[in-house]
């Protein structure tokens, strides 16, 4: 017997509505696959911020290093000295003259190194007694450049401490590794917390859910947001891995405020809180880590050290439960003191050399700055101009137009290690260093010099000290020295180590201004052409100006500075024969030119060149040790005169800087 018809029409019905409800279902169901593998694979590709590394300090077994020294050198090199009986990870420790270098800090071994200064030089050994010829550190992290004001460094969850793994698993969601991506329990806990306050105050997340809230939606408090929240959660269980969703936790939390910029990520984190990599953080640092995750304002150590230690303690605890630290370490631990500071992730004195750097940096961005070098010039020029305001106060920031300094520092093969553009070295200021371009005064003569050497003149040439006129176009122009007198005849060197105008203007003549034209268009400079340049009259910045002496520094050859990559391909512009005979004369200026005891006060091998412009305007002084070019300007942004010569204001300044660094950095043969 046939069904009745009211009986078919509704099994009809029923199965057209279960074909739609199983429709709907798969439809919903690959929705939510492909947007949970969307937005996995978005972050997986992101690289995070860009990280800006330093060059990796080196020292080499026999050098003369002090122990402040090396503690400075360490200092600068972004590692915590401390005085301790055993190395922490990326630390070191300073035990009276020595220091223990812990795991991490040497580049290539995770056994501590020891480094230890003698009266032959520096002793550098394995802990256990194995000897080195050098050791490289670990590069600095000079800057983590936030994106969309977000700092952000993602590592594998091999690179981060066991410890932080599970203090945060054990704080954060205990039942992480059994549970499908929801928590029943913690769910009912927030239903009734919720009803009873009459909003969502709780969402019981589990970790699975909150790496959904952070990569897949949006952060609004709904009930129909925590239901798809819910859904995702369960096949973001079925489509990854404990440890990978772990690990993308881990890579997106968020740690807090670096100034403007949000701290997202335990790598990003550890750097910040602690100086050091997430893979080695100690057992106190992890659970303050983790700690953190629930509310970073209101646990920041910084800001609330009572409810930071608070935290940390339920941390710690929350390990002892779950069987990953004994009660009594536990306790121990608890009462370990907090950081003191953070460690910005962006190096304030490293500002100016940061705008170096292409606007497409990414990942890890490994550069040629030396932190010593670096710290050395952004101190030693504010304590230079601290003591020429106190010499002159009407040049201090109360006159409207306070002295300003430029400072480019190279090494061999064209490195730019240093560059500080201003006074205060903030970033977003002018960048004189890169941007400023003044007249260069004497600092030409060398390239003069240099050039007649080419030419086959030698350095006891004589050359004609009495008043000249030159002609140009319908006017003469009667170059006059700084003294205002003429000593009848003096020799090129002497010319160049006092360095007397007119003899120079004479050799410039001789060798041709056409000559001498070309001569400082190779080497970067922009020359007007007339017999005024020979005196200087070309405008360039402290950075073109660096480059130009590079021949000077290496053999002759024009070296482009570099903040990173490969060499560049030099240009031969004098023999070597011809850079070597004239720096004969710019070692004299140091000692006994215009530069005199320079030398004395500083230590040799040192040569340079100061430069002053009319009236005093802009001081100059470029010094030369074998291994360094160090270019300094001071200046007012006014272009108002100073009464400061090259020696009185920037080789102030030079002094300053060359002091703050260690004997090694100075030392070395010229070539």
């Amino acid at each position: 017997m046939g069904l009745h018809r009211r009986t078919r029409l509704a099994l009809r019905w029923a199965a057209i509505l279960g074909a739609l409800f199983l429709g709907s279902a798969a439809l919903l169901l690959l929705w939510g696959l492909a947007l949970v593998q969307l937005g996995w694979q978005r972050q997986a590709a992101s690289p995070g911020s860009p990280r800006v590394l330093a060059s990796p300090g080196l020292l080499r077994a026999g050098e003369p290093w002090s122990a402040e020294e090396l503690a400075a050198f360490f200092a600068a090199s972004g590692f915590a000295v401390v005085s301790c009986p055993t190395p922490q990870p990326f630390a070191v420790c300073r035990n009276g003259q020595g220091f223990l270098l812990g795991p991490g800090v040497v580049q290539g071994t995770g056994e501590p190194v020891v480094v230890q200064p003698e009266r032959t030089g520096l002793a550098l050994h394995k802990a256990g007694g194995e000897k080195l010829q050098e050791v490289l550190l670990t590069p600095r992290l000079v800057a983590l450049l936030p994106q969309q004001d977000v700092a952000r460094w993602p590592v594998p969850l091999a690179e981060v401490s066991p410890h932080l793994v599970n203090a945060v698993v054990d704080l954060e969601d205990r039942g992480f590794l059994r549970h499908p991506g929801l928590s029943f329990r913690g769910l009912l806990r927030a239903a009734l917390a919720n009803l009873a306050s009459g909003g969502v105050k709780q969402g019981g997340s589990t970790i699975t859910q909150q790496v959904v809230k952070v990569l897949l939606l949006k952060p609004e408090r709904r009930v129909s947001r925590k239901m798809l929240e819910a859904f995702l959660a369960s096949l973001v269980e079925y489509r990854y891995s404990k440890r990978e969703i772990l690990e993308a936790y881990l890579n997106n939390a968020y740690f807090g405020q670096d100034g403007g910029v949000s701290v997202v990520g335990v790598e990003a984190a550890a750097r910040f809180y602690f100086g050091k990599p997430a893979k080695a953080l100690g057992l106190e640092e992890a659970a303050l880590l983790a700690g953190l995750i629930a509310a970073p304002n209101r646990f920041n150590p910084f800001q609330h050290p009572d409810k930071a230690q608070e935290r940390r303690a339920q941390a710690l605890l929350a390990m002892a439960r779950e069987g990953h630290l004994p009660g009594p370490e536990a306790e121990r631990t608890a009462r370990a003191p907090l950081p003191q500071r953070p460690w910005p992730l962006r190096w304030s004195l490293a500002a100016h050399f940061l705008d170096l750097l292409p606007p497409d940096a990414s990942g890890t961005f490994p550069t040629t700055m030396d932190p010593m070098v670096q710290e050395a010039v952004f101190y030693g020029a504010q304590a230079g101009l601290s003591t020429l305001e106190q010499r002159f106060p009407a040049l201090g920031p109360a006159s409207g137009d306070p002295l300003q300094v430029a400072v480019v520092v190279l090494g061999r093969g064209g490195k730019v290690l240093a560059v500080l553009g201003s006074r205060e070295g903030k970033a977003g200021e002018l960048n004189r260093a890169l941007a400023a371009r003044r007249p260069i005064g004497s600092l030409v003569k060398p390239f003069l010099v240099a050039l007649a050497l080419e030419r086959g003149w030698r350095l006891e040439q004589p050359l004609l000290d009495e008043p000249l006129a030159v002609p140009v176009g319908r006017t003469l122009w009667t170059p006059q020295n700084h003294d205002g007198r003429f000593r009848g005849t003096v020799s090129m060197a002497e010319a160049l180590v006092h360095s007397v105008n007119v003899p120079m203007v004479r050799l410039g003549l001789a060798l041709g201004l056409e000559e001498v034209t070309s001569l400082l268009r190779r080497v970067g400079l922009t020359p007007p052409g007339t017999p005024a340049e020979l005196l200087g009259a070309v405008e360039a910045t402290p950075w073109e100006v660096a480059r130009a002496f590079t021949p000077f520094l290496e053999k002759g050859k024009l070296v482009e500075p570099r903040a990173w990559g490969q060499v560049p391909t030099p240009v031969q512009v004098f023999s070597p024969e011809a850079v070597t005979m004239a720096l004969g004369p710019l070692r004299e200026v140091v000692q006994r030119g215009t530069a005199a005891g320079f030398a004395a006060r500083c230590g040799a091998p040192l040569a340079g060149k100061t430069g002053t412009t009319d009236n005093r305007r802009d001081s100059w002084f470029v010094a030369l040790r074998p291994r360094l070019l160090t270019v300094v300007w001071v200046g007012t942004d006014r272009n108002r005169e100073t009464g400061l010569y090259g020696a009185s204001g920037a080789g102030l300044l030079w002094q300053e800087i060359d002091l703050r660094l260690p004997r090694a950095y100075k030392e070395g043969r010229w070539e």
